[in-house]
């Protein structure tokens, strides 16, 4: 039986919805200290998250309501202590899976997955990945697997956008656990 279509993208509706995040709520695995998750939100590319022990990063992004997700934009780390070959090359990207783990990502088939080149995330401007809209229509969490990079002992991430729309009526904070 075939799928139905997903329905048309009204751009014009489309914005950075990363102020949607529940920063409190959100965690990532083998992160360095003092280049945490926290700051892919900030807006400064310069502080950036980075990896601790090996290249790989499990960053969990929880949203505050229930979303839509259009696409991710990803921004290289805009300082000279790293190079390119710290940039994620191999992301996939799981939806509303809470309490993912490394070993998880074996088990379970992405949602969406990106190989990045050289040149995309070199980019200052960042680079957006747009994402199979229909697989990311009532979206609560994300987690994001930066599985490889392009060969540096660790992981370095300067920022992440959000691109969506919120799905009207449902604020997360509000609902009460059974």
């Amino acid at each position: 039986m075939e799928q139905p279509a997903a329905p048309p993208i009204d751009t014009s509706t489309l914005r950075d919805i990363t102020s949607l995040v529940a920063k409190g709520d959100c965690y990532c695995l083998n992160e360095k200290s003092s280049n945490t998750h926290e700051n892919l939100f900030q807006g400064d590319d310069r502080l950036g998250l980075v990896s601790d022990a090996d290249e790989q990063l499990m960053i969990h992004v929880v949203f505050n309501e229930t979303v839509k997700v259009h696409g991710l934009k990803f921004f290289g780390f805009n300082t000279g202590a790293f190079d390119v070959s710290t940039a994620p090359r191999l992301v996939k990207v799981f939806v509303n899976r809470d309490s993912m783990g490394f070993s998880d990502c074996e088990d379970v088939e992405p949602t969406e997955e990106f190989e990045f080149t050289e040149s995309e995330i070199s980019n200052p401007g960042g680079i957006e990945k747009t994402v199979r809209y229909v697989k990311f229509q009532r979206v609560s969490s994300l987690s994001i697997f930066v599985e490889e990079n392009f060969g540096g002992d660790i992981s370095a991430l300067g920022g992440l956008k959000i691109h969506g729309v919120p799905v009207q009526g449902t604020n997360m904070s509000e609902l009460k656990k059974c």
